[in-house]
């Protein structure tokens, strides 16, 4: 099945080094903007059932504010305890200035 990619944020209203939260159908997304390049992962610990969006960047990982586990935005897998499995991560396609993520 072919990836669905939605449209969901224009690149300038990310600066480098920031992130947005955002929703689409029901699903709770971390959208950041690092070293250049655009990381998408799901807004949920897998610690714990916990925003992720609470916590900062931590360079290219994304920490929990919880208990500070942080993860990787590229691959979503876990450099810290308490947290020992990986967050979902979304493909993410830049096309005229506008930031979109594979969904599907």
């Amino acid at each position: 099945m072919a990836e669905t990619f939605v449209a969901v944020a224009a690149c300038a209203t990310i600066p480098d080094g920031q992130f947005i939260k955002l929703t689409h159908n029901g699903q709770r997304l971390i959208l950041a903007h690092v070293a250049g390049r655009y990381h998408a992962v799901e807004d949920q610990c897998s610690h714990d059932d916990y925003p992720l969006s609470f916590g900062c960047l931590d360079g290219a990982c994304i920490k929990c504010s919880l208990h500070g586990s942080r993860f990787s935005l590229e691959t979503g897998d876990p450099l810290d305890p308490p947290a020992d499995q990986p967050i979902r991560v979304f493909p993410v396609q830049v096309r005229d200035g506008q930031i979109w993520i594979g969904l599907g």
